[in-house]
């Protein structure tokens, strides 16, 4: 047997496909005689609600099922009930044969099951798991930031050089009365983003500022006695109070364990997901036709 169909998920899947072909068949055995007739029974609305959840666990939609008001409960068994309703139709008029869109739909239902059971089937073992982040590191580095508040002069309001001497000016008066960091939204202009920044990306730092603004901050040695500036950004005249830095660098992995964690099960589920449906189609025959017509002779 080959290796894939001794996994769980291998199982699921050609159970699956079983219980698909059963359902069919039965289905199209009953429409000859009472296609006209929808059962609204609990098992029914069970399923209905745990595909529309996404999220295939019976005993949660049993328990939102038996805590819902009538109210509720009719409003499932209505959104049911037209949705097998033209569920049929689209049957009756051979739409699952001919139209490429359900037949993608159904493939990705069948998808979104897979991967939902590989997630919840796989485990990675403490040593796996020291495998994956050692292979991985790069993925975890910490990137440098900075901590900073700052006091802005828009010169779009007051014009580039008032704005530069408004800002020398009120830089001799906040580090001679020694200005905090919390009193630092008690100066200067309004700011189109924030005042205080803590412990922020370069990248972050860019997207407010500026390149230029960012190199020039991250250049800074953090000194929280001391306002530094005027620093330039596309916006006006800064003054900062940088007061913390952090380096790039890799941790180690007990501060990242979680991320690591949930990402080395997510691509382990895909890979058993992909086995599984590789072994799953190897089961077919295929019969390659011609499909490119041959070149035209030359001259």
């Amino acid at each position: 047997m080959p290796k894939a169909l001794k996994d769980p998920l291998g199982h699921f899947l050609l159970l699956g496909l079983a219980l698909f072909a059963l359902f069919a068949w039965v289905t199209r055995d009953d429409a000859s005689s009472d296609d006209r007739v929808i059962e609204v029974d609990r098992p029914a609305l069970l399923t209905h609600i745990q595909y529309h959840a996404r999220a295939f666990s019976p005993d949660v939609a049993a328990a939102h099922l038996d805590g819902m008001s009538d109210a509720e409960l009719d409003r499932i068994v209505d959104s049911f009930v037209r949705e097998e309703a033209l569920y049929r139709e689209a049957l009756s008029l051979g739409m699952d044969q001919t139209d490429h869109v359900i037949k993608h739909r159904l493939v990705q239902s069948i998808e979104f099951i897979t991967d939902d059971l590989a997630l919840r089937t796989t485990a990675v073992s403490n040593d796996e798991l020291e495998t994956y982040f050692e292979a991985n590191r790069e993925r975890y580095r910490i990137e440098p930031t900075v901590t900073f508040t700052h006091v802005f002069f828009n010169s779009e309001r007051h014009g580039v050089q008032e704005a530069r001497n408004l800002a020398d000016e009120k830089l001799t008066e906040l580090n001679r009365d020694r200005v905090p960091f919390t009193d630092a939204p008690g100066h200067g202009d309004r700011f189109l983003y924030l005042v205080n920044y803590v412990e922020r990306t370069e990248d972050l730092v860019a997207s407010h500022f500026g390149d230029e603004m960012a190199g020039a901050v991250f250049a800074l040695v953090a000194d929280d006695a001391n306002w530094v500036g005027p620093l330039t950004s596309r916006y006006g005249q800064h003054l900062l109070l940088l007061t913390g830095a952090t380096v790039e660098r890799n941790p180690e992995l007990a501060e990242v364990e979680a991320r690591v964690r949930a990402d080395a099960e997510r691509e382990t589920a895909e890979m058993r997901r992909d086995a599984a449906i590789d072994t799953l189609v190897g089961t077919y025959e295929v019969r390659r036709q011609t499909i490119r017509n041959p070149p035209e002779p030359s001259g």
